[in-house]
């Protein structure tokens, strides 16, 4: 048998892709996804190897292409709405930004695809996902330099046993059209060679509303099985997207009291308070190569090689502060032009069983290595003058003065990583795991020398204890330690430092869970404690900080699967408390919250087949999130909110096609998405009003 076909529930890297968490979230799609051509559908976890969610000692959360498809997702803050331990942090609308168990994902290291790390600031599409795993709590172990909070992979879609071709169209209100392409089969006919293309098109308006973009996305993958030991996977995306730049929108001052409190609400999805001309533009590029190579059933050799970037020319208007008849007092346009960021990771790692006394060990050891390059840290300030958020101000697009060269910064990380799982007997064993780090960090300003700003290494480990008493049931207790990059002081903040890295810091979590499934439904539980340094703006010192102790310690409750036969569903709730503490700095915030961080989160999404016409499911997401701070001073609060979306979905037979309308925010709830992020303080970013989109995909 081809070793490629081994392992159906294998993970080559952090999950399977057949786990529970994945399966028992597909079947809220009535109709299964595709059987893939190779049953090696993967996402690369390097020091944790193949095991199944199960077994991990760690939390898991996975979205498939199904939920994504029922949703009508097109960014990672959509569909990540369904998880209740993540939190929507965007600045402004013009890419998503999230925080995981309330710590905010780093920039730089905290997105992956296929388990290797991607170029900043780019909004990636969706067309070409198998699915989003959200791995929880620090993992510099699994990923090397990351985030606190944890990681998020997307897994790209493979080619399938059987040929097919989908055409998807969809129309929205606000002007909005969407054309979708995803085709792909066997090349040869003992399918030992594999295609997968996907396309789409996507235009909103004309760049005069609130959430106007043109975007083309192109992508294709191809698998090869070269050999009984050797399987070869490439694939490559690239896309071209413009769209409109929004602001926050600053705070008002309460005129009898002379306290500060929230802005007028206003729906930046149909309002534009940016310029028509001042638009965020990307370019973006991926690519991978990976080789596996099996020297028996025992023994599996992965390398995996990824290239990523992303450039782009980006416009922000700020508006720092407004009055309650929606007057702009202060506000500016920050143009950080002709950006450009270069990732090219990989890893080479080799994993397999031995027996010692009895104990039968898994073993996975291997090198890892991180060059980023990135050509920026220039701007200039024009005047904005959109005037009032209810009636703004366009004007012709002025000339822009000349500007410097780019800093360059050049960012090297190469790691070497072991984990031993020991097994003691069918239902105790553990996991010991150990990741070295060596970091650099390089800048060379124009017409200036090269000067080092970081020369560090980091031991990064995590142990892991569980107790399975059956296939179904898993018990598990476990520590870790992680190291990322730390902020960038923000630009426009009017801090001394601004645009200055604040440098690498460390975090550290302890976890404690409980996995089981029964009869389709899969159920977890995680309790957690992540400790990492505030990053934030003191004002006292007018300098972005890095001090003290940012807690987080909180409860996760996910439950996801099949209730009956016509019943699925998606459910997520988390309690946190999250604390500031011994802080230097500014002592008047110790006890605080960090800002952007509710104590209660809690959504669902429930899609039910009509028993007596099956051709029809309907479907309803509630979606709701507490109150929050606004700032670490904890001067104003952000209202929970309640959010309610429905939709149908209706299959075709006789034309081979299915039919979605989908409805998000069906009541028009007018609601504060989030504060901002990394320590952005001066305003709030609006939900958007209710949107309706309709679409059908033809299978052919």
């Amino acid at each position: 048998m081809k070793r490629s076909l081994i392992a159906a529930s294998t993970l080559v890297g952090l999950i399977s892709s057949d786990s529970l968490a994945s399966q028992e979230i597909e079947k809220v799609e009535v109709i299964g996804t595709r059987a893939p051509l190779y049953s090696t559908r993967d996402i690369n976890a390097s020091a944790l190897g193949s095991k199944d969610a199960q077994l991990l000692p760690i939390s898991i959360q996975s979205f498939s292409e199904a939920l994504i498809a029922n949703q009508r997702a097109k960014t990672l803050g959509e569909i990540l709405a369904n998880d209740a331990s993540v939190q929507n942090t965007s600045i402004g609308t013009v890419f998503d930004f999230v925080s995981l168990r309330g710590f905010q994902l780093d920039w730089t290291n905290g997105l992956r695809r296929d388990g290797l790390a991607l170029a900043p600031y780019q909004d990636v599409p969706l067309e070409n996902i198998q699915r989003i795993d959200v791995i929880k709590g620090p993992s510099s172990l699994v990923s090397g330099f990351n985030n606190p909070g944890g990681t998020i992979n997307y897994v790209t879609k493979r080619p399938t046993q059987a040929r097919f071709f989908d055409v998807t169209v969809e129309l929205k209100n606000r002007a909005s059209k969407f054309l979708h392409l995803d085709f792909g089969g066997p090349l040869s006919n003992n399918k030992d060679m594999g295609y997968r293309f996907n396309a789409a098109f996507e235009k909103n308006g004309d760049f005069t509303g609130g959430d106007d973009l043109k975007r083309t996305f192109v992508s294709a993958a191809f698998d090869w099985q070269l050999s009984d030991q050797l399987f070869v996977r490439l694939d490559s995306d690239f896309q071209d997207k413009k769209m409109v730049s929004q602001p926050l929108i600053g705070l008002s001052t309460d005129p009898s009291s002379g306290k500060t409190i929230l802005p007028p609400y206003v729906d930046t999805s149909e309002t534009l308070l940016g310029q028509p001309w001042a638009l965020y533009e990307t370019q973006t590029l991926n690519s991978a190569l990976r080789a596996d190579f099996w020297f028996n059933d025992q023994w599996q050799w992965v390398n995996q090689v990824a290239y990523s970037s992303n450039d782009r020319f980006t416009i922000f208007p700020d508006i720092y502060s407004v009055n309650q008849a929606g007057d702009v007092l202060s506000s500016a346009i920050h143009v950080t032009p002709d950006e450009e960021y270069q990732t090219v990771s990989a890893h080479t790692f080799v994993k397999g069983e031995f027996q010692t006394q009895g104990i039968e060990h898994e073993l996975v050891i291997g090198l890892s290595a991180r060059e980023y390059q990135s050509k920026d840290g220039r701007w200039f300030e024009l005047t904005n003058p959109v005037g009032n958020i209810f009636n703004p101000t366009y004007t012709e697009k002025p000339n822009y003065p000349d500007y410097p060269d780019a800093n360059v910064t050049d960012t090297s990380e190469s790691s070497f990583f072991i984990t031993n799982t020991l097994h003691f007997n069918d239902v105790f064993y553990t996991t010991l795991g150990l990741r070295h780090i060596q970091y650099d960090k390089t800048q060379r300003a124009p017409n200036s020398a090269r000067v080092t700003l970081d020369d560090r290494s980091f031991n990064t480990p995590m142990l892991g204890i569980n107790y399975n008493p059956s296939d179904t049931l898993a018990f598990y207790l476990s520590y870790s330690e992680g190291a990322g990059e730390g902020a960038v002081a923000v630009i426009g903040s009017g801090a001394i430092n601004e645009g200055e890295s604040l440098g690498p810091q460390e975090s550290e979590q302890i976890e404690a869970g409980i996995k089981y499934q029964h009869a389709g439904i899969n159920y977890t539980a995680a309790l957690f404690q992540v400790e990492k340094m505030l990053e934030y703006h003191n004002r006292n010192t007018n300098y972005f900080v890095q001090d003290g102790v940012q807690s987080h310690q909180g409860l996760e409750l996910n439950l996801s699967g099949e209730i009956n036969a016509y019943l699925s569903t998606v459910t997520s709730v988390t309690f946190m408390n999250p604390t500031l503490d011994e802080l230097g700095g500014d002592n008047t915030i110790n006890g605080n919250r960090p800002a952007n961080v509710p104590k209660f989160q809690a959504n669902t999404f429930v899609d039910y087949t009509i028993p007596s016409y099956q051709s029809l499911s309907i479907n309803a997401g509630i979606f709701h999130v507490g109150e929050r701070e606004q700032n670490v001073s904890n001067t104003l609060t952000l209202p929970a909110y309640t959010r309610v979306d429905l939709g149908l979905k209706y299959q075709l037979s006789a034309l081979n096609a299915t039919v979605r309308l989908r409805v998000e925010n069906v009541f028009d709830k007018q609601y504060w998405l989030s504060g901002g992020a990394k320590g952005i303080d001066w305003g709030v970013s609006p939900g958007r009003g209710r949107l309706i989109s309709a679409s059908t995909t033809f299978s052919f």
